[in-house]
């Protein structure tokens, strides 16, 4: 019995992570209000009935698609890796590769980025599982940012306003048909906002 158990149960696994990569990809092609578990489920190449056993209904597919993309976060860019991230020891180099990974991410997800902003403020599930996962990742970030700048007052602070900077940017970037900005001067002028966001001289 152990030896069918184990091959069933990471076929099982595999199911399930091929929905959440389903569920991914429609999310960024239609958006999650205008995707329907029909569609992940035909993406997947799985039965609804299938997508059904593993996810309880759509908002509980679309919390576990969050979460699977936080532990993924990497495969998702998939330029600049965060773990080569974690080879620099140049803030300001850090933040540029950081800054142009923050630009892809936002920019491939565009859709289900915009309506997680609004769920964030709707949806209160919506909005701890982003707290929780936010804490994470910037507990993360601080320790990185405090080894480079030497410091750790108030990192966990400091680590959130870089980061809000660097949203911030993102979201002009996705509108600059509308702004008519040049991006590499504003692009440079953001590093150099969150470089004094982090106390340091520019």
């Amino acid at each position: 019995m152990e030896k069918t158990a184990k091959p069933i149960q990471a076929r099982s696994q595999k199911t399930r992570e091929n929905i959440l990569k389903a569920a991914l990809s429609m999310y960024a092609k239609k958006g999650y209000y205008k995707t329907t578990v029909d569609d992940i489920a035909e993406e997947a190449g799985v039965s609804t009935g299938i997508a059904y056993r593993y996810f309880r209904n759509k908002k509980d597919l679309l919390l576990s698609v969050i979460s699977y993309g936080a532990d993924n976060i990497e495969s998702m860019v998939s330029i600049d890796k965060i773990s080569e991230l974690n080879e620099i020891t140049d803030l300001r180099q850090y933040l540029e590769i950081a800054l142009k990974n923050f630009e892809i991410f936002h920019i491939r997800y565009r859709g289900i980025h915009e309506e997680l902003e609004g769920l964030k403020h709707t949806d209160e599930d919506v909005r701890k599982l982003y707290c929780e996962i936010s804490n994470v990742k910037i507990e993360d970030l601080s320790r990185k940012l405090s080894a480079l700048i030497k410091d750790d007052a108030y990192i966990r602070e400091k680590t959130y306003s870089a980061v809000n900077i660097m949203e911030q940017h993102c979201h002009m970037l996705m509108n600059n048909d509308l702004y008519n900005l040049d991006s590499d001067a504003v692009r440079s002028l953001t590093i150099n906002a969150v470089l004094l966001s982090l106390n340091k001289k520019i």
